[in-house]
C-alpha cells in the first residue's frame, strides 16, 4: 500500500510539471495565434496547475500515520481538497461562460491562425494521457483527491476539443465567409462550461459525501455484516455502522456471542471477525467489534437508529 501511494504522489507530480508547460504553451499560442479561446484554455490549465498542487500536497499529508492529535490519521484531508477541487472547476466554468457571453454581444469574433490548431490537439493527447495514469491509480489507491484530478484532466480533454472544433470553424468561416461558422467558438465553449459543472457536481457531491460521514453502499455493509455472522461463535450482528476517513473504510460492529463465553472466548471472536474482514476485499482498513452476550438486550438498543 506504502508503494501506490507513493505512486500517486509521483503521478500527481508529473501532472503537475505537465500542466504547468501545457498552460506556458497555449498562452503562447493563444496570443501568437490570435485565439481568446486558447488564452482561456491557457488560464484553465494553470487553474489545473494549482488544484493538482493541492492534490500532490493532500496525498503526502493523507499518508502520515494516525497521531496524539489525529487518532484516525489524516485521511479526512483527501475529500477536503477534492471539493477545492470541484469548487474551482465551476469557477473556471464560470470565467468560460462570461468571456462566451462577452464575445458574443460584444461581435468580438477573431480568426485564429493554425498555430493554434496544432496546440489545441497537443493538448488533447496529453490531458488524455494524464486522465488515463491519474485513473488507474486513483482506483488502485481508493485517492479521492486523484481521482477528482484525473477527471479533471478529462474536461481538459474536451475543453481543448471545443477549443480545437471552435478554431477550425473560425478558421473555415474566415476563409470560406460563412458568418455562422464563425459562432462555433461560443456554442463549444459553451457546451465545453456544462461538461465542466457536471464533473464539478459530481466531484463535490462525493467529496461532500465523505466530508459528511455518509454510509457507505448498503452492499458494501451487507458483506461485511454477512462475513461476521459467519464466524464461529457469533449468534448474530447487533449492529453496523461505518465511515471513510480518506480512503479507509473504518466499521464499528457490535456481535451477539451466548452469555456463558468468558472473556478471552469472546475477545478470540472479535479478533476472527476483524481479521476475516480485514482479509476481504472490502477496503476497510480499521475494524472495532463490541461483543454482547446472547441473552442481552443491551446491544440492540446501544444503536437503534442503525438496525
Amino acid at each position: 500500500m506504502q508503494q501506490v501511494c507513493r505512486r500517486g504522489e509521483k503521478v500527481a507530480l508529473y501532472c503537475l510539471l505537465g500542466n504547468i508547460a501545457l498552460a506556458l504553451l497555449k498562452a503562447l499560442a493563444g496570443l501568437y495565434g490570435g485565439s481568446k479561446a486558447m488564452l482561456a484554455d491557457a488560464f484553465n490549465s494553470a487553474a489545473d496547475s494549482l488544484t493538482t498542487l493541492a492534490v500532490y500536497a493532500a496525498l503526502k499529508i493523507a499518508r502520515k500515520p494516525a497521531d496524539l492529535c489525529h487518532h484516525y490519521g489524516h485521511g479526512k484531508v483527501e475529500p477536503l481538497v477534492a471539493s477545492l477541487v470541484g469548487a474551482s472547476l465551476l469557477f473556471t466554468a464560470a470565467l468560460i461562460i462570461r468571456d462566451i457571453a462577452a464575445a458574443v454581444l460584444g461581435h468580438r469574433l477573431v480568426t485564429p491562425s493554425l498555430l493554434v490548431v496544432v496546440m489545441a490537439l497537443a493538448s488533447i493527447v496529453a490531458k488524455e494521457i494524464m486522465f488515463r495514469i491519474s485513473y488507474r491509480t486513483a482506483v488502485a489507491l481508493g485517492s479521492e483527491s486523484l481521482l477528482a484530478s484525473a477527471w479533471d484532466h478529462r474536461s481538459d480533454v474536451f475543453s481543448s476539443l471545443g477549443v480545437l472544433l471552435s478554431v477550425v470553424g473560425s478558421i473555415l468561416g474566415a476563409h470560406l465567409n460563412i458568418q455562422w461558422l464563425r459562432y462555433l467558438d461560443p456554442l463549444a465553449g459553451l457546451l465545453m462550461a456544462c461538461l465542466i459543472v457536471k464533473v464539478a457536481l459530481e466531484i463535490l457531491s462525493r467529496s461532500i459525501h465523505h466530508l459528511m460521514d455518509a454510509a457507505p453502499r448498503e452492499e458494501l455493509m451487507e458483506e461485511i455484516r454477512q462475513l461476521a455472522e459467519g464466524t464461529e461463535g457469533v449468534r448474530g450482528v447487533s449492529w453496523i455502522r461505518g465511515r471513510y476517513v480518506g480512503s479507509r473504510l473504518y466499521i464499528d460492529l457490535a456481535i451477539k456471542v451466548e452469555g456463558t463465553k468468558t472473556v478471552h472466548e469472546g475477545h478470540r471472536i472479535a479478533h476472527s471477525i476483524k481479521d476475516a474482514i480485514l482479509e476481504a476485499d472490502t477496503g476497510v482498513g480499521d475494524v472495532l467489534v463490541h461483543v454482547d452476550p446472547h441473552d442481552d438486550e443491551a446491544g440492540r438498543s446501544a444503536s437503534p437508529a442503525l438496525d
